[in-house]
């Protein structure tokens, strides 16, 4: 299979916590805690109906830091920007000039003369049919084609089918079942909820004005691991990103497998 592989959430029986939160993060990581609370048994199935979202831009920033056992702390950080529109969600990893030039470099030395379909550097377009059932696409802007990804390939590509994830960071169905922690919003706007599971502790920072997840915060109650993501709203930057496709090329999955 020519299709470099995410560091991704996997689908299926629910992990226990622990597992969830050591896995390697990868573009997919804005559904973490989503994933977490699921291992920890407080969310349940999708809603039937999902309520239309205020429009949203926002730069997510994650922030991981993992002691090893060998005493090293490992600190990793990236960024994403998401566009949120009715039922059409779109997220893209914000790739600095150096890493731009090195994926061009790798490209060329490891992938010359292949079919070639980088999930982790493609954008990643989510959205609702007429029935309500969600729909994969990878845009690659690099080779002008977008990617039909089927349901089936989900896990393959670090997606867990949820379309209310994709688009709140953290679905409203576990925010509702959290327990609010008033008196720690910064925000008269946001609230704070908190969920502690095991070892584990869970924040989150929600806004019911933007229907999103401000600031997620999870960690192990030892310190051996701690993620943040941070949500900041920005302008709108004129065009959607996914206007303009119509002379990319199309493309399936299937097409990249061997």
């Amino acid at each position: 299979m020519k299709v470099r592989g995410l560091k991704p959430h996997r689908v299926g029986p629910a992990p226990t916590l622990g597992q969830v939160l050591h896995r390697a993060w990868g573009r997919a990581a804005v559904l973490a805690t989503a994933l977490c609370l699921a291992a920890a048994g407080v969310m349940q199935a999708a809603p039937a109906a999902l309520a239309v979202s205020p429009a949203l831009d926002a730069v997510v920033t994650t922030e991981t830091r993992v002691v090893t056992a060998a005493g090293v702390m490992r600190t990793e950080v990236w960024q994403e920007k998401v566009v949120r529109r009715g039922d059409t969600v779109w997220t893209e990893r914000i790739l600095p000039p150096q890493a731009r030039d090195a994926h061009r470099h790798e490209s060329r030395q490891e992938h010359a003369g292949h079919k070639h379909f980088d999930a982790e550097a493609a954008a990643r377009w989510v959205q609702l049919d007429a029935k309500g059932q969600t729909v994969l696409r990878f845009v690659d802007r690099a080779h002008r084609m977008v990617v039909s990804v089927p349901k089936s390939e989900y896990e393959a590509v670090g997606f867990d089918g949820r379309f209310d994830a994709a688009a709140h960071i953290v679905p409203p169905s576990v925010i509702e079942r959290m327990p609010v922690l008033a008196s720690a919003s910064r925000d008269a706007s946001a609230v704070w909820h908190v969920e502690k599971n095991g070892e584990w502790s869970h924040r989150v920072l929600w806004s019911t004005q933007k229907q999103v997840a401000l600031r997620i915060e999870s960690e192990r109650l030892d310190g051996g691991f701690r993620r943040v993501v941070t949500v900041e709203p920005v302008a709108p930057a004129g065009a959607l990103p996914w206007d303009g496709l119509a002379t990319y090329v199309q493309k399936e999955y299937d097409d990249f497998m061997d």
